[in-house]
């Protein structure tokens, strides 16, 4: 009984960690997103330089603030945000591979579907 309210509390903390990361990533800026994730890619891809780490910005501004026109224009209709995130990701992540050595666009790729995944989890 103990074991399964403990596991209950530590289940409840993530519900409540992961809504509070979504709720902040909200309230950024498409500048701040841009920061936040480009720092996530220098944290998780090895050997990035300071010439790629611009050009990736420059790549997440762009994405982010395409992002945020899809969230801004579907009015709450997911499916219509989806149909208009999907072309912006293809053209993020392909404009981050030409950025990256193949190497390092590897450990981006895993970095990235290991994010989807915990977004996946966390729903």
């Amino acid at each position: 009984m103990r074991t399964l309210k403990s596991l209950a509390l530590i289940a409840g903390l993530a519900l409540v960690t992961f809504g509070a990361v979504a709720q902040e990533m909200n309230s950024m800026t498409p500048a701040q997103r841009a920061q936040k994730q480009t720092e996530r890619i220098k944290k998780n891809v090895t050997g990035i330089t300071s010439d790629q780490e611009s050009k990736i910005l420059a790549v997440e501004q762009e994405f982010a603030q395409g992002a945020q026109d899809a969230r801004n224009s579907s009015n709450g209709d997911r499916e219509a945000m989806k149909s208009k995130m999907q072309p912006l990701r293809a053209s993020r992540d392909a404009k981050i591979k030409e950025i990256l050595t193949a190497e390092q666009y590897a450990q981006f790729q895993t970095m990235e579907a290991s994010h989807k995944r915990e977004g996946k989890e966390g729903k």
